[in-house]
């Protein structure tokens, strides 16, 4: 009994401890974007990423899982969880802050949620509801710029919020392709194959001169973003969701926007303005009502779901 109390503990200690890397991880994003360009951020991620996941993981690969049904959908899937999304989101930094960062990738579960209900999943009550906060309070996020309002104009904001769509996609996507496959092992795949498309568009674009500029801070954003971003939050998430189910992982995506705000605040000196926070909460509250069970009588109603 013990032993299996330990056990549950030692996951939810991963799931926390891979939400707050990811959290933590916008404002080091953010400052290494000033010294190299987001391509190159991406390689050098998925480049250290491979290596680490296929040591740590133990992850093994055979003839059959290069079959072309298997390579396109890890292509698919490399691009919306990896290379794309992060290179977008590496690009939208140059233009706004991590803690909007931070405040709108805590929207992903009510777009997955809307992206499920756009293929037949009922719409209850409470998606409802969520749906309605979380546009109201992306929409103060995107709108709100160091501490008062502006017209929603901030480029970085939206272009960010095309990757939280990525995301969602690639969530989707992971529940219905390759689902035989251990989630520890899909995710060194997508990284390898993340590093197998970036790396000739990387190498076109020159390559190591780029890391030239890099400073000592900067390469501590790198390692920072190489190993606990891109491998062990990773691998610790995965170990969650086996062990704890998503369900329960996915409350601790919740955790990222603090874990945002404490590092952008220590690392770059950088403040939330009270409507990027008032919306952000908002974004949070629709989160937590997007997770609540309907009753089966829900007000709102679309056909039934089987995912």
């Amino acid at each position: 009994m013990d032993r299996t109390k330990g056990k549950s503990a030692g996951l939810y200690f991963q799931a926390v401890f891979a939400a707050a890397v990811w959290g933590a991880a916008y404002p080091f994003t953010k400052y290494l974007v000033s010294e190299i360009s987001p391509l190159s951020i991406v390689a050098f991620r998925a480049f250290a990423g491979s290596c680490l996941l296929l040591a740590l993981s133990g992850a093994r690969f055979t003839a059959a899982d290069l079959r072309f049904p298997v390579l396109w959908r890890l292509l698919v899937l490399s691009a919306l969880g990896v290379s794309a999304q992060q290179y977008i989101q590496a690009w939208a930094l140059k233009y706004t802050q991590a803690s909007h960062a931070g405040w709108l990738i805590a929207s992903t579960p009510i777009i997955v949620a809307a992206l499920t209900a756009a293929l037949g999943e009922r719409v209850g009550v409470f998606r409802a509801a969520a749906f309605g906060l979380g546009f109201a309070g992306t929409m103060l996020v995107v709108s709100s710029r160091g501490g008062s309002f502006a017209p929603p104009t901030t480029r970085g904001d939206m272009v960010f919020l095309l990757s939280c769509l990525f995301w969602a996609f690639y969530v989707l996507l992971t529940k219905r392709w390759l689902k035989e496959w251990p989630q520890a092992k899909t995710t060194a795949a997508t990284m390898l194959m993340a590093l197998a498309t970036v790396l000739p568009l990387w190498a076109l674009s020159g390559g190591l001169r780029g890391f030239s500029a890099v400073t000592a801070r900067g390469w501590l954003c790198l390692g920072y973003l190489s190993v606990l971003s891109s491998a062990l939050a990773y691998l610790f998430w995965n170990n969650a969701v086996e062990g704890i189910g998503p369900v329960k992982t996915a409350y601790f995506i919740n955790l990222e926007p603090f874990a945002t705000l404490l590092s952008a605040y220590l690392f770059l000196g950088e403040k939330a303005g009270t409507p990027a926070f008032s919306g952000g909460l908002l974004i949070l509250a629709g989160a937590w009502l997007v997770n609540l069970r309907e009753r089966p009588s829900g007000w709102f109603r679309g056909a039934p779901s089987h995912a």
